[in-house]
């Protein structure tokens, strides 16, 4: 019997029951099919309008859209008078103008949110590309994308471009160019443009591969020239993939009068300096830049090295290494920046701190290392200065300079620095070690003096400038030598020794007596430096300093006062002078120097009043006991602490 039961269901009915269902879903299945495969897309012109009005942030406009066969999964999609209007900040007219464009689009890609099409055709193209002087963009309206999502990768094996032409003005880039575009199967891609660049006359060509049944992934070669007397740039490259941009190797070449020309091009935050001549290898992929090789010159420096440039999270993190065979700091400076500094020195005077800038607000998304060497420093006029390498690490703001090297015709300065702009004004600390020297180098009187020099600087201050931040400079700095000889007669001056320097002079000028130390040591405070002390020891006198060293303008104000350790009946009256600036001290010793009377003149005139003195006419000295011998080991240690 069939009967199974009440409510029971019979195998054949259920079989039935699925049949029918899944009649049901592939009938609508083939429905959904049938659908994509015959859809008609001319309904969905307004669709479509609003879409790219949306993506391209103005109105889009198209006269038709039509499909050339009445079902197909890759359908060639016809578009008619189709217009993207400029927006309303980049003035009248449209940004692309297109009489037609067949494309030929898979569409089940382009239901799963992709619009790769693979087929290409354009006829009567007109595309007018304007950035202002801010950095807006009509080809770029989406300023809120991360910089880090990945483009997709164009998937393009056929592509014609015919009748069609373009303008560009970018204001930003200081560039103007016009000129025909053209993609054919013969002949392959060719943009050329004429224009300005800078104000200068620019000329600009781009050559491509064909585009003509080819693998879209295939490797697509391209050059480009720019040439104009401010920039002569050249590139050869060899995309992942026919038209892929973000994807490339190239080798590039550019001549500039300033690095600021060629970054007005990359816009990669580069200075301005003297003319460049520069090549490399580059590779991008997609947000990501590695510089493989750069090398060439910038003035009279000459340089190589290789980097890398990533974009993550919206910041810029770079890693370079750069090695200079020889090296000119002027060169980071473009002939206006000379021309500026020129005019600087001729109103304030020589300086010795730099006005070098250390105001980081314009590289605040920016991290990085630069490890930096050069084997020869360069010159204008002489400078104790060898070479120089170091690592700087730029993370948020916050640069630090660390084994830092700087090699001197003797001995180094080493140590660290670093600038903090993370809040308030760009703050400067310097923590460096001086060693090796001799005084007699330093001094530049072999004959008078001798011994090893040793030094600490331990300061910080705030500036937009090397100069401005140590112009408020607090902390301390300390210059230290011994185990040396000075001339006795010099000696002998220190101790405002008349007699001994007189005898001195008439009977051994040459004699030399030990110099146990001197200690130059400052406490800065808010630029002003003040000894702590300023002391010799030359093992027949001693001396004592006092007065200031002022960083803004670094002027000069020092005395030394001193006493033998073989009192005389005949001293000298006068202490030492040291004034003038840092970059051109002035000595008067013994009320000698920085006078116009002749030096006899002088002489006798600062005989005369030590005479005077110890007779008892004018103002007399005040017997004191001989100094003792100053502690030098516990000086000096105190200095470098």
């Amino acid at each position: 019997m069939d009967d199974k039961g009440d409510g029971a269901v019979r195998p054949s009915a259920r079989g039935r029951l699925a049949r029918r269902i899944g009649g049901g879903v592939a009938i609508a299945a083939l429905v959904v099919v049938l659908g994509i495969g015959a859809f008609p897309v001319g309904i969905a012109r307004g669709f479509i309008e609003g879409r790219l009005s949306a993506a391209a942030h103005a109105p889009v406009h198209i006269g038709s859209i039509t499909r050339d066969t009445w079902f197909s999964f890759t359908p060639t999609i016809a578009l008619r008078d189709l217009r993207i209007e400029q927006p309303d900040w980049a003035g009248a007219g449209d940004l692309v103008r297109i009489a037609s464009a067949e494309i030929r689009v898979p569409v089940m890609a382009l239901i799963g949110g992709r619009f790769r099409p693979d087929s290409l055709h354009i006829d009567g193209l007109d595309v007018a590309l304007v950035r202002n002087a801010a950095g807006r963009a009509n080809w770029a309206p989406d300023k809120d994308k991360p910089s880090d999502i990945k483009s997709p990768r164009p998937n393009l094996s056929n592509l014609t471009i015919t009748r069609s032409r373009y303008s560009l003005r970018d204001e930003k880039r200081g560039l103007i160019l016009a000129g025909p575009v053209q993609v054919d199967r013969a002949s392959g891609l060719q943009v050329s443009g004429e224009g300005s660049f800078l104000g200068t006359p620019a000329h600009m060509e781009a050559r491509g591969g064909s585009v003509a049944g080819v693998d879209p992934s295939a490797p697509y070669p391209l050059s480009v020239t720019l040439a104009s007397p401010a920039l002569h740039l050249a590139a050869k490259a060899v995309m992942d993939g026919v038209l892929n941009t973000p994807h490339f190797t190239a080798t590039v070449s550019a001549q500039a009068p300033t690095l600021k020309n060629l970054d007005r091009v990359i816009e990669a935050g580069l200075f301005g300096s003297q003319p460049i001549d520069l090549n490399g290898t580059v590779r991008h992929d997609d947000r990501d830049w590695y510089i493989d090789r750069i090398g060439g010159s910038m003035g009279r420096s000459h340089f190589a090295g290789h980097a890398t440039v990533l974009k993550r999270d919206g910041r810029t993190k770079i890693d370079a290494t750069v090695r200079a065979s020889q090296f000119d700091f002027d060169d980071l400076s473009d002939t206006q920046g000379l021309r500026d500094a020129a005019a600087l020195t001729a109103r304030v005077g020589e300086r010795v701190m730099p006005t070098t800038r250390i105001n980081l607000s314009k590289i605040g998304k920016t991290d990085g290392v630069l490890r930096f060497s050069a084997d020869r420093l360069l010159f204008k006029s002489p400078s104790v200065f060898r070479s120089l390498a170091g690592t700087v690490t730029l993370d948020n703001r916050r640069v630090t300079v660390t084994d830092f090297v700087a090699r001197l015709a003797e001995g180094a300065l080493t140590g660290n620095a670093t600038i903090d702009h993370r809040s308030g004004a760009p703050k400067l600390t310097l923590d460096l070690r001086f060693s090796g020297a001799t005084l007699q180098t330093i001094v530049g009187k072999p004959d008078d003096v001798s011994g090893t020099v040793r030094g600490r600087i331990m300061v910080s201050g705030t500036g937009d400038t090397v100069r401005e931040a140590m112009s408020r400079a607090n902390g301390r700095v300390a210059m230290v030598a011994s185990a040396g000889e000075v001339k006795a007669t010099v000696a002998d001056v220190l101790g405002q020794d008349l007699g001994r320097a007189i005898g001195q002079q008439l009977h051994d000028r040459q004699a030399r007596v030990p110099l146990r130390c001197l200690v130059a040591s400052f406490r800065a405070s808010n630029g002003v430096l003040i000894p702590a002390p300023l002391a010799i020891d030359t093992g027949v006198s001693v001396g004592q300093g006092a007065g200031r060293i002022v960083m803004d303008g670094e002027t000069v104000a020092l005395t030394l006062g001193g006493s033998s350790k073989n009192p005389s009946a005949l001293k000298i009256v006068d202490p030492i002078h040291v004034s003038g600036t840092l970059s051109s001290p002035s000595i008067s010793v013994a009320g000698l120097g920085g006078s116009d009377e002749p030096a006899s003149k002088g002489a006798l005139r600062v005989l005369g009043r030590s005479i005077k003195s110890a007779l008892g006419i004018g103002r007399r000295e005040v017997p004191v006991a001989a100094p003792a011998a100053l502690n030098c080991a516990a000086m000096i240690g105190a200095a470098l602490r």
